[in-house]
């Protein structure tokens, strides 16, 4: 895009490779969620193996804090926008937008937290693990935020309708998880309302 517009990068250097590892974060934010939902939707069973999908899931939470520390660290030597350690760390420090800083702080924290879960779950069990994973629509809303309110690309087009279609995307399998969740509920209770069903006839 800079190139499209002329712009001498060697000038930004650091401040577009933080914009670019912005984006790609935000985009393995979105992939790592959304195969998440899928995993637990069934959505991949006979495709390839459970376990496989997980191990991706794992490995894009992974890769997912490591872009994101990319994003914030690179704009530390930055000689435009002079970010200290403790405004790019601590929310609310930030002298440039701090609450739209702090919203992207706090979204990583949560992305931290999820990734490290997948590796404590012997010690906090899997229901612990299950719940401490619906932190992951807040991460998704505080990122939204963050790259909404304070991204430079979002004032482009095509960046924004990269925004929205993550938002209905999401949505989608949200929906489809719930709808798919109803469904296991309901052939759960088929065969124990039939085996009800069996003894008050016997009964009778």
């Amino acid at each position: 895009m800079a190139l499209a517009a002329g712009v001498d990068l060697s000038l930004h250097t650091y401040w577009y490779l933080g914009r670019a590892g912005g984006l790609v974060a935000f985009a393995l934010l979105l992939l790592s969620i959304v195969l998440g939902v899928a995993i637990s939707s069934r959505i991949f069973d006979g495709l390839l193996a459970r376990a496989w999908f997980f191990e991706l899931h794992k490995f894009i939470s992974l890769f997912l804090i490591a872009a994101v520390l990319f994003h914030a660290l690179i704009m530390l030597p930055d000689p435009y926008a002079h970010y200290s350690l403790d405004e790019l760390l601590v929310p609310f420090r930030s002298h440039i937008l701090p609450e739209a800083t702090a919203a992207g702080i706090l979204s990583f924290y949560g992305i931290v937290l999820i990734g490290l879960s997948f590796y404590l779950t012997k010690w906090i069990g899997q229901r612990a693990w299950r719940v401490l994973h619906y932190v992951t629509f807040a991460t998704y809303a505080g990122g939204a935020l963050h790259a909404v309110w304070a991204g430079t690309d979002s004032g482009l087009l095509e960046v924004r309708y990269f925004y929205l279609a993550s938002a209905l995307g999401l949505v989608f399998f949200i929906q489809y998880r719930i709808l798919a969740a109803r469904s296991q509920r309901k052939a759960a209770a088929r065969p124990a309302k039939a085996e009800f069903d069996r003894g008050v006839s016997r009964a009778a």
